[in-house]
């Protein structure tokens, strides 16, 4: 009987040291292992993506296109104006009709991608071959988000920008992002951003909603409706207008 308790308390030492144990490469391996593997990311050429704004109460359909290695466009169009920004090898424009401008603001290098806002301009997950990319990772101990035990990982990016990530310590899913904010109308202010319903597309893990908040009060939510994969987007896409 004592042998029993003995094997029992073992284990209860054994399974927190085990979660313990592991290193930030366990666990950015295991996240893109949920995401559907590197194999799968390497045969998405581009992707389509359509659904619905929510900012600040007001709701709006948007369109984004994303290309490899690094071409993205968003489109927000309504009542007859539109909102876009795009982003292509180092070079990104912006034009605002709802603010009755004609003509896009071009800017170039570090400012054309804080012009993409919060997007990742690069297709492939940031976590696939990290270092190549020039990027470091850490573990920095454990979390939890929304009642949800987490592995926290910082990401310092080639560039020095810093990156918290929160993995779901079951599922190795990403539940939340804390970033400095890269659009210069939010003032640098710490977003953090929340991802959930992920769904399959053509064998990888896509998050159907987003949603930004700073200092604890909501910003955005995203809500994807569907997403296309290697459609052809050719280069005008990315043009500005």
């Amino acid at each position: 009987m004592k042998s029993r308790n003995l094997i029992v308390v073992m284990a209860f030492l054994i399974i927190p040291f085990a979660v313990d144990a592991q290193t930030a490469d366990d666990i950015v391996m295991k996240y893109i292992s949920f995401t559907g593997g590197v194999k799968n990311w390497k045969t998405i050429a581009t992707i389509t993506s359509h659904g619905e704004y929510n900012y600040g109460g007001m709701p709006f359909p948007f369109t984004t296109y994303a290309r490899i290695p690094d071409s993205y466009k968003l489109v927000v169009p309504f009542n007859g104006k539109y909102y876009a920004q795009a982003y292509s090898s180092g070079k990104g424009w912006k034009i605002d009709a709802f603010k009755n401008e004609t003509k896009p603001t071009r800017l170039a290098g570090k400012e054309a991608r804080a012009m993409a806002n919060e997007a990742d301009v690069e297709l492939e997950n940031v976590f696939i071959n990290y270092k190549a990319k020039g990027h470091t990772i850490s573990l920095h101990g454990e979390d939890s988000v929304i009642d949800r035990k987490c592995f926290v990982i910082v990401l310092t990016r080639k560039s020095g920008e810093t990156e918290k990530y929160y993995f779901d310590q079951q599922s190795y899913s990403l539940l939340m992002k804390e970033a400095k904010a890269k659009n210069p109308e939010l003032g640098g202010a710490v977003l953090n951003i929340y991802y959930s319903d992920y769904r399959d597309v053509a064998g990888v893990q896509f998050p159907f909603k987003t949603v930004c908040e700073s200092d604890a009060q909501q910003i955005l939510t995203i809500t994807v409706t569907d997403i296309e994969i290697n459609e052809m987007i050719d280069n005008k896409t990315f043009e500005s207008p």
